[in-house]
């Protein structure tokens, strides 16, 4: 894809946000956008939260981030709030010491990006989210007072 195409589709995403903000110019989002979307068909549905644009997983990651802002839980209250049924396989939420024994978890966890809770733990936040789980997550971030908006490509 050339340059030019390539702008045309970064303004018709732009217009296309702006116009489900309803706002005249985008000055104070912060534009998050993942890779160009593969011929795989996988969902790229973006989330508007605090002003900026996010996919699934970063979107988990900053609410859990406010969450912890707003309530400094310790990692039990944590974990009690954004509980393993909601994930599936994995915790949304994990201590690094526990997080970093599996072989995997900087692909699992926002390894660089640990939470600072109560009684100096740290914690980080599940990357493994899909059109499924992200539902559950959705809905309690909800219920909990976030405002999510969503976008779909």
């Amino acid at each position: 894809m050339n340059i030019e195409l390539e702008i045309l589709e970064i303004k018709k995403r732009l217009e296309k946000i702006e116009n489900l903000l309803n706002i005249k110019n985008l000055e104070n989002v912060e534009l998050t956008f993942a890779q160009k979307p593969t011929k795989s068909g996988r969902d790229k549905t973006k989330y508007v939260f605090n002003n900026r644009v996010l996919p699934k997983n970063r979107l988990v990651l900053e609410v859990v981030r406010e969450y912890v802002r707003k309530n400094n839980p310790s990692f039990d209250e944590l974990q009690n709030v954004f509980h393993k049924s909601l994930q599936g396989s994995l915790n949304v939420v994990e201590t690094v010491e526990n997080a970093s024994k599996i072989s995997d978890c900087e692909k699992r966890y926002f390894m660089n990006s640990p939470l600072n809770l109560k009684y100096n733990t740290q914690a980080v936040v599940c990357t493994q989210w899909g059109i499924f789980n992200i539902v559950k997550f959705e809905k309690l971030a909800s219920d909990l007072g976030f405002k999510i908006d969503k976008i779909s490509y």
